[in-house]
């Protein structure tokens, strides 16, 4: 009988594998599938190249999956689960401990960006196909989710440095914002000539400064 990791597996298209091999060389594939997309994006991306730079034979990579989608969505998968981990580290309230929230939030802010910067091409593949794949879209959005209650839990450890009359409204628009400013100034879900001309030391300076402003007002 097949355990409900397996099922569950079967279910998304991705099958459990039956050796650790073919879980190690699965992993390979997925993780030169993260290093296509990061190159090309995914217009560029395709299983005859994941197979040659891996090392992987096309028909092992086709016992755990189905296609090309379905191997998307398994890297998406892998991907995310690094990139969260290291947000859960960023926005870990102990590390943070002592430090106020005049100085926190523009940390934080340049912190948030520079991971955005460093998995801004495969983000930005995810979220371009996210566009026309319901189910990147949806797991993208759990992955938002994740970081935007993650940061908002930070800043609301500090609900008594905050002078809104609203915390919750305010440090949510303020997650909001600094997200949209950052994914537009990076160019994450659009072409890269978007972000040209974008001063990213000046908008990271600013973002600091309004969201802390704004944080501070006490005006309804």
């Amino acid at each position: 009988m097949s355990s409900s990791s397996e099922q569950s597996s079967a279910t998304h298209g991705i099958r459990a594998p039956k050796q650790e091999r073919s879980q190690r060389s699965f992993e390979l594939a997925l993780d030169t599938t993260l290093e296509l997309l990061a190159e090309k994006g995914y217009a560029g991306f395709a299983l005859t190249e994941v197979s040659k730079r891996s090392g992987v034979s096309i028909g092992s990579i086709y016992t755990r999956v189905d296609g090309r989608d379905d191997l998307l969505r398994a890297a998406q998968s892998r991907f995310q689960e690094r990139m969260l981990a290291e947000h859960r580290s960023l926005a870990e309230p102990d590390r943070w401990a002592g430090v106020p929230l005049e100085e926190l939030l523009p940390r934080l802010i340049a912190e948030f960006a520079e991971l955005l910067e460093r998995q801004g091409r495969v983000l930005g593949a995810f979220l371009q196909r996210g566009a026309v794949d319901p189910e990147v879209a949806r797991a993208g959005k759990v992955s938002y989710f994740d970081i935007r209650d993650r940061f908002i839990g930070l800043l609301l450890s500090r609900r008594d440095e905050i002078s809104h009359p609203d915390p919750v409204r305010a440090v949510g628009s303020c997650f909001t914002t600094v997200y949209a400013a950052l994914a537009r100034g990076l160019a994450l879900d659009v072409a890269v000539e978007a972000a040209e001309g974008t001063d990213m030391s000046t908008l990271l300076e600013d973002l600091g400064a309004m969201t802390l402003a704004f944080l501070r007002t006490d005006a309804a």
